[in-house]
């Protein structure tokens, strides 16, 4: 509050400068009329019109001179009255009709700056302020020697004007002060009230003062003081500090009521705001990542009794769908994995079977007893492996078997057939897809060892780093063509493995292991072909 007081006083002493001002300017404007009227050469006239023939070029005369003074008037706010004397002939020439020529009245109130006289005006006597304009300057102690004299005077009541519209619309009261005269007032001022005041300050120099509070009894007053060179009056000016600040602390307690009211209603509306909507907005986001990282089962139990309470119904009905698609969609992958199972079983080569049945006949005629045995426990082993439907999985020792069956059986086939078998054991009880790595075994001895003219070799074995499981086939035999090659490796459907799609190969392993996992084919060097198998070690279905 100490700065906003500051601030008002600084505001209040410029408005009394301003006031002050504009009074010292209007005095200068009138007392410059009044010089150049003494300077002006027809107002000179005056001091000769003695001279003129008759009294009616006289009067025509100062009649002219008495328009010119009367057009000052006319440019000014205040009604002045200005007066031509001229001594050495005791004319004059007055903007007041009933102004007379009295050499002695001139003598008791002749000054050279402005003073309160009292004068007769009208007939009647007035308080006005008057200064004269006396040629030669040096006469102004002996007037009736000089050659002119101009007298400017107006009454107090302009000034009074002045005060009151200088106190419309505030709350205090603007008086000039003379410590020889009484105060001018405005028309509503407390007079008590002012000489009070003025008893309080008539010991301070108010040519220094500076705007500031008084105590006056038990109310503070800012006192504002601005002084009016030309007059050489103080223009005063009190205000209550009270009501002038009691409309501000209304305001500004009206502010603080009003922020903390608005603070209140932002707090109700942020809470309102986090129940009825950021919270039920969390409680679907959590739900959705539920949703999302496979939790089908999950459903939005809160009921924040609003709009909301339609959407989580919306959301519950969602996921429920959801999750019944998933189940049927989940059931008929399990059906078709099955029935793409028992067709790739009922595809078994049957020109296989009829080979080693007729190796079986070829061998007893030659009377081979051990490898008629040998060969049909094998070849009993394969067929109660590949027919059985138990399972849509089987261990990688599992397949291995199958494999070694198979490959043993064809020994007898191809005499210039050989194979190496390295699996390490950490992976052996893997699970991957049955009949997963016989059809690519049967590939490379259909079609690149069987037709080969030499020795023929084919190879298993595994690697494994530190994200996939990888089983490499490979074979000596025929190489297949780019084109081959690349019609596998994009996984072409009209491409078969020994009678088997290679995109159902792909679709199993990807079924079972993901997307990461697939088949790589390519050319060997020295000749042949390799099939490079991999998946994911982090994948649930490789354990």
């Amino acid at each position: 509050m100490n700065v906003l007081r500051e601030e008002i006083q600084m505001l209040r002493q410029k408005d009394v400068n301003f006031l002050s001002n504009e009074i010292n300017s209007r005095l200068e404007s009138l007392y410059t009329m009044a010089f150049l009227l003494s300077e002006d050469i027809n107002i000179q006239q005056l001091r000769h019109i003695h001279l003129l023939k008759n009294d009616f070029d006289r009067n025509t005369e100062k009649l002219r001179l008495l328009e010119k003074m009367r057009m000052l008037n006319v440019s000014g706010r205040w009604d002045t009255q200005y007066s031509v004397f001229a001594p050495e002939n005791g004319n004059f020439v007055s903007t007041n009709s009933n102004a007379v020529y009295d050499m002695e009245e001139l003598k008791r109130i002749i000054t050279p700056s402005w003073e309160l006289k009292k004068i007769k005006y009208g007939g009647i006597l007035q308080d006005r302020f008057v200064r004269h304009v006396v040629q030669p300057r040096s006469s102004i102690k002996s007037i009736e020697k000089a050659g002119l004299i101009v007298e400017t005077s107006f009454p107090t009541a302009f000034l009074v004007k002045e005060l009151d519209a200088f106190k419309i619309g505030g709350k205090g009261d603007t008086f000039l002060y003379n410590p020889k005269y009484d105060p001018i007032t405005n028309r509503t001022v407390d007079m008590k009230f002012v000489h009070k005041l003025l008893s309080l300050i008539k010991d301070i120099n108010l040519s220094t003062y500076q705007s500031q509070e008084i105590s006056v009894g038990s109310e503070n007053f800012m006192l504002s003081v601005a002084r009016i060179p030309s007059l050489g009056w103080f223009l005063i000016d009190y205000v209550p500090m009270e009501q002038t600040i009691a409309p501000i602390e209304q305001s500004r307690n009206l502010f603080y009521g009003s922020v903390t009211l608005l603070l209140i209603l932002s707090l109700l509306a942020g809470f309102l705001l986090y129940r009825n909507v950021q919270k039920p907005i969390g409680v679907l986001i959590r739900n959705v990542d539920r949703l999302k990282n496979g939790d089908y089962s999950t459903r939005i139990s809160f009921n924040p009794k609003n709009e909301f309470t339609f959407l989580f119904d919306k959301f519950n009905q969602m996921a429920l769908e959801i999750e019944q698609l998933i189940e049927t969609v989940y059931i008929e992958k399990i059906r078709n994995r099955e029935a793409k199972l028992k067709q790739l079983q009922s595809q078994i080569n049957p020109h296989f079977l009829y080979n080693c049945f007729a190796l079986i006949l070829s061998l007893t005629r030659l009377g081979k007893k051990q490898s008629v045995i040998d060969m049909t426990f094998h070849l009993s082993k394969y067929y109660r492996y590949t027919t059985r439907i138990d399972s849509m999985s089987a261990t990688i020792a599992e397949e291995i078997a199958l494999i070694e069956n198979y490959l043993t059986i064809q020994e007898y086939h191809i005499s210039h057939l050989s194979y190496t078998i390295e699996m390490p054991e950490e992976m052996l009880n893997l699970h991957v897809p049955r009949l997963l790595l016989q059809p690519i075994v049967e590939n490379a001895i259909i079609h690149g060892i069987e037709q080969f003219v030499g020795d023929g070799m084919v190879s298993v074995h595994s690697i494994q780093d530190d994200t996939s499981y990888i089983i490499i086939i490979e074979n000596n035999g025929i190489p297949m063509t780019n084109e081959q090659l690349a019609a596998l490796q994009l996984g072409d459907s009209r491409i078969e493995i020994s009678g088997h799609a290679l995109d159902n190969i792909q679709q199993r392993l990807k079924l079972q292991f993901g997307e990461q996992a697939g088949i790589v084919f390519k050319h060997r060097e020295g000749g042949g072909t390799v099939v490079t198998m991999s998946w994911p070690k982090n994948n649930k279905g490789s354990h």
